[in-house]
């Protein structure tokens, strides 16, 4: 049999087996964007959609006054949801140091808000901005690791000097408002105003694939995938503190505690937490994600996982409760069970005479897609823990071609899968 012939047919094969391990109102197939060759459009037709004003944003500016913006954020008009946002929280120096530019006039960036229904604002862009300045007018923080107006160290805004505060007031924050009657043809307004941040949101500080996908393409399922991400035994496997958003408090605190610090010893200094970038930048829920969408990807398999990611979750976003709730437990049998079988070496390989210390998303995405077809003889698997963790290093070592996670083709993807299965199988009565 020739090697292309093999390879089709375990691509049948396992297209087979995740279609039977699909539960109810899973399968996206007929809900992804499609793709392939386009007729390109005309000039003229291309002049048409423009005079017709399709996706044409209509915008307004508009100035706040600093001392306003407490009672702008209490008016109920301003929707600040956090999730919106990348999982990051100003220490009180970044803070101060806003402040420190409005004090000296230094241009800070507008902020961008969406007016989602008549005088109703959702902030885009400038969360971090907005509740800074409301918390340095309510008290909440005293000035620290300023540059040039060190002499208001340790002060808060009822503190300062009048005059300060005076010119303090006097500043305004600007912003950019993308107004409701924004033409969007047939576009859903959602789409565009999420279109508009990713736009945003690509320049300045870079926010991961996952962080924009997750403003994107809010909705059942993404919320899902973030609630799931704290799974504990997920957290471990991933090395992630289970109690890592209290540490990302403790850290910001300790963040700002250690920029004012002067001629302070290294081993008198309490070093503030290490917050994995796995959390920072959203991979733990980009992992969730990937695992729910690789359990059909050779089904519907595209070669740009980051697109196919996208097109996904905006599908997935439509399941209904019912299907969510099944995919949910079996996330969570699946990765209870990787790290019953697997330990802390679940997701690695060996390397030398040790174990890499960074698990493998290409280990993982294999893996876990066959372990949650492998579920109805999970206790058979637990029983066996031992001798398969025994054999590990071995069957790495054999496959040591498959698995040096170079090879990103559909045929690596699926004889990794394969060799796992296979693999995991010997260890389970193959007559049931």
């Amino acid at each position: 049999m020739s090697d292309r012939v093999q390879a089709e047919e375990m691509r049948r094969e396992l297209v087979e087996r995740q279609r039977a391990a699909l539960v109810g109102g899973e399968l996206v197939e007929k809900r992804l964007t499609p793709v392939g060759p386009d007729v390109p459009p005309t000039d003229e037709e291309i002049n048409d959609r423009y005079d017709r004003g399709e996706i044409r944003i209509v915008t307004e500016q508009a100035r706040y006054p600093l001392d306003s913006i407490t009672n702008l954020l209490d008016s109920g008009n301003y929707k600040l949801d956090p999730d919106y946002q990348r999982r990051h929280r100003w220490s009180e120096s970044q803070k101060s140091r806003l402040i420190e530019s409005f004090i000296m006039n230094v241009p800070v960036p507008p902020i961008f808000l969406y007016e989602y229904d008549f005088n109703r604002y959702e902030v885009m862009d400038g969360l971090q901005r907005l509740t800074a300045i409301k918390e340095f007018y309510t008290n909440a923080f005293a000035f620290s690791g300023l540059e040039y107006w060190t002499e208001l160290e340790g002060m808060t805004y009822s503190q300062l000097p009048s005059r300060i505060r005076d010119g303090i007031s006097r500043r305004y924050l600007s912003s950019i408002v993308l107004l409701k009657e924004t033409s969007h043809g047939d576009e859903d307004p959602e789409r565009l105003k999420r279109f508009v941040f990713g736009r945003i949101n690509t320049g300045g500080v870079q926010l991961s694939h996952q962080e924009v996908r997750n403003a994107l393409y809010d909705g059942a399922m993404n919320s899902q995938c973030k609630r799931l991400a704290a799974t504990p035994a997920l957290r471990r496997l991933w090395g992630i503190p289970e109690n890592v958003e209290d540490l990302v408090g403790r850290s910001v605190e300790e963040d700002g505690a250690l920029e004012s610090q002067v001629d302070v010893s290294p081993e008198s200094i309490d070093e503030p937490p290490v917050i994995p970038r796995a959390w920072r930048e959203m991979t733990d829920v980009e992992l969730v994600l990937r695992f729910f969408a690789n359990r059909q990807r050779m089904i519907i398999y595209r070669d740009n996982i980051r697109g196919y990611l996208d097109s996904y979750l905006q599908a997935a976003n439509e399941f209904n409760q019912e299907t969510i709730d099944s995919l949910e437990k079996i996330f969570l049998d699946t990765i209870d069970l990787a790290e019953v079988i697997f330990g802390e070496r679940a997701f690695r390989r060996p390397r030398g005479n040790s174990w890499t210390s960074v698990p493998s998303v290409s280990i993982y995405d294999a893996l876990m897609n066959v372990l949650s077809r492998l579920l109805s003889r999970s206790d058979e698997l637990a029983l066996q823990a031992v001798a398969i963790r025994d054999g590990l290093e071995d069957f790495y070592v054999d496959h040591s071609k498959v698995f040096n996670l170079r090879g990103q083709t559909r045929t690596d993807l699926m004889t990794r899968e394969v060799e796992f299965e296979r693999y995991l199988r010997s260890f389970i009565d193959v007559s049931r």
